[in-house]
């Protein structure tokens, strides 16, 4: 995966905004791209190395960045035109189900039967999902790529309801060398 994020960031020459569900994923993919990037003239930011309204504004201002984020920056990150050309997704947002607060509603549904996944886990993530994919576009001029790198969208049953929820717009599910191709046509084209 690290790669592969890396191999979109040189496409997209920065101007992108990954996002993870896990510290440790972010911790590593930006420790393993951080470098390289720099070497390619990207910045590299990193959520948890300055307040979230700097991090922003550093991003905003740098058309070549890149940053990698979690959390609270699959909502309200609103960064029109060039800034933000590409937005990364490398896993769907499930929450984590040892939280006691979805601890105690998974509860709740097992009580009267329910099923947990389909009543609260799935819709929850696929709210979230769509707020992540929302990110790139934010006003009507804006163009770019949402990449979403989890293979449970196209392997797992659920995975379709994540694919239907998302707003209609042209879609790509190759191999690894076929999707780089239409990222790269995408952004310097405006086709795929």
């Amino acid at each position: 995966m690290i790669d592969f994020v890396g191999e979109i960031l040189e496409i997209s020459e920065g101007g992108a905004l990954v996002l993870f569900t896990s510290y440790q994923m972010l911790a590593d993919t930006y420790d393993g791209l951080a470098s390289g990037l720099a070497k390619l003239g990207i910045t590299a930011l990193r959520q948890g190395t300055d307040d979230r309204a700097r991090l922003m504004k550093s991003f905003t201002a740098d058309s070549g960045s890149v940053l990698f984020a979690t959390d609270s920056f699959w909502e309200g990150v609103d960064t029109p035109g060039e800034s933000l050309r590409v937005v990364i997704i490398c896993r769907l947002p499930f929450q984590v189900p040892n939280d006691p607060v979805v601890e105690a509603r998974y509860e709740r549904i097992l009580a009267r039967n329910g099923n947990p996944f389909i009543e609260l886990s799935l819709p929850v993530a696929v709210t979230r999902l769509k707020q992540g994919f929302g990110r790139l576009m934010r006003r009507t001029t804006d163009r770019g790529a949402v990449v979403i790198l989890d293979p449970r969208m196209l392997k797992k049953q659920y995975g379709n309801v994540f694919v239907e929820s998302l707003p209609d717009a042209s879609r790509s599910f190759k191999e690894r060398k076929g999707i780089l191709r239409d990222i790269e046509a995408n952004l310097y084209t405006g086709h795929i």
